[in-house]
């Protein structure tokens, strides 16, 4: 009978909201992650109390010219409030600390935010390749029906866990039918993180009007064109369709061929971790 009255008890304390869950901050997945921390959640007036920042880049790619700033402490004293870090290996983990002072007005709860802002490369080597419709005609009906259910994309080796995501689906195969022809495919580009992009030369703090951007640009031995080359790319709501095209021609091909080709998208990145702590 007690244990089922204290299994009611519970039940109507939880229901009335006197136990809550405590709201957690999202946690990204991608670029690098980030948990700030103090070393008490309750400090004293005058009291020095150690924050900590740790950092894990989760991406394929290295994280270089990271720094880190302590903010939303009205009324404290905060040593070194900006930091920075030269680089930051994929797997590889660094903590930032900074020690501040609390302010002499008790009864007053704040919310630390620490800036993350980095630079970051999102490589994309990919493989595409194009037949020559002569030489298809030469083969039997299921060789050629079996070349021409495959993808004009080969391979591809694009970077993992970045803040920018880059995704290139090519369903059709690439067919030479004329003397030349110009093959269209598009790379969709979109920010996976919950931070936001700026330019990649763009120094810290960000001005805003370098937000939204990043650079494109590509390399090939093959002839590839397109909407922007080396140049500064504005994101819209997040994503962005840039469309290339290979040409190619009946002298570049023997039955068939491999086009080799390297895109990178260069930026930087701004994240935000948050805690709490109050002054008694």
């Amino acid at each position: 009978m007690k244990h089922y009255l204290l299994s009611l008890l519970i039940i109507i304390i939880f229901l009335s909201g006197c136990i809550t869950q405590q709201k957690t901050e999202p946690v990204s997945s991608v670029g690098l992650s980030r948990v700030l921390s103090s070393e008490t959640k309750t400090a004293k007036t005058s009291m020095p109390i150690t924050f900590m920042l740790t950092v894990k880049n989760l991406a394929s790619e290295s994280a270089t010219g990271v720094t880190a700033e302590l903010l939303n402490l009205t009324g404290w004293s905060v040593e070194d409030s900006i930091q920075d870090l030269e680089e930051l290996l994929p797997d590889d983990s660094f903590k930032f600390s900074w020690i501040g002072y609390a302010p002499s007005t008790p009864n007053i709860t704040f919310t630390p935010v620490a800036n993350v802002f980095y630079k970051m490369e999102s490589n994309a080597k990919i493989n595409l390749r194009v037949y020559d419709n002569v030489y298809l005609n030469t083969l039997k009906p299921e060789e050629r029906n079996s070349i021409k259910e495959k993808s004009a994309l080969l391979s591809s080796a694009i970077s993992k866990n970045t803040q920018i995501s880059v995704k290139i689906s090519i369903q059709q195969p690439f067919i030479l039918t004329e003397h030349s022809q110009r093959f269209p495919f598009v790379i969709e580009v979109r920010n996976a993180g919950l931070g936001k992009v700026f330019r990649d030369d763009t120094a810290y703090p960000p001005g805003e009007s370098l937000a939204n951007y990043f650079r494109f640009s590509y390399t090939s031995n093959s002839t590839i064109t397109c909407d922007f080359e080396d140049e500064w790319v504005r994101l819209e709501n997040g994503n962005k369709n840039i469309a290339c095209r290979l040409s190619a021609t009946e002298d570049d091909l023997d039955n068939y061929a491999d086009f080799p080709v390297d895109f990178t998208i260069a930026y930087t990145y701004l994240d935000r971790a948050s805690t709490r702590i109050e002054v008694a």
